[in-house]
């Protein structure tokens, strides 16, 4: 169980070295992104909850059922990571091309991500999403095949919700 704390802390200073690299860099209102990816991500997990077990983690990571803050603080890492690589090496691309970029990342990112947790079990599937799984496999993984289009799917909905709450910030929409 010594290498769950070791996971833990490297989520938690993957996350601060991130949020440092941020503002070192320049970007601005680093910290508000950061906290609107962390609800984006929480609501997410909260409404996709009865899908997934997170297991093992200490009792201090858990906010609600199995839902640690620091696996929301993982995914958090996950997209900020793409939004960042994304934006600096294709920036000259109109932002709704990004957007398939942002979903490739991920999901790049996710894929051996989520084979480490499933390998170490730390992540199970839900009966109730087993029970509908075809039983194949991403190649050289033991990610069930669904992920191709399940990780896209829910990025979306996280990508989409971080980017117009930014927008609704940055452009500063006033209520009529």
């Amino acid at each position: 169980m010594n290498w769950i704390i070791f996971l833990e802390v490297l989520i938690v200073v993957y996350f601060i070295g991130l949020w440092f690299y941020m503002n070192k860099k320049g970007y601005k209102n680093t910290t508000r992104k950061l906290i609107i990816l962390f609800f984006g991500v929480l609501l997410f997990e909260v409404m996709s909850e009865p899908m997934w077990l997170n297991l093992g983690f200490h009792k201090w990571a858990y906010l609600y059922k199995d839902i640690t803050w620091i696996i929301t603080i993982g995914w958090v890492n996950i997209f900020m990571t793409s939004f960042l690589l994304v934006d600096y090496h294709f920036g000259h691309i109109i932002e709704y091309k990004r957007f398939w970029l942002y979903l490739f990342f991920v999901e790049a990112i996710t894929v051996p991500l989520e084979t480490l947790l499933l390998q170490t079990g730390i992540r199970e599937y839900a009966g109730v999403l087993t029970s509908t799984m075809i039983g194949k496999t991403i190649p050289l993984t033991i990610v069930p095949i669904e992920a191709i289009y399940a990780i896209p799917l829910f990025a979306t909905l996280i990508i989409c919700f971080y980017k117009y709450v930014n927008y609704l910030f940055e452009t500063g929409v006033k209520n009529d």
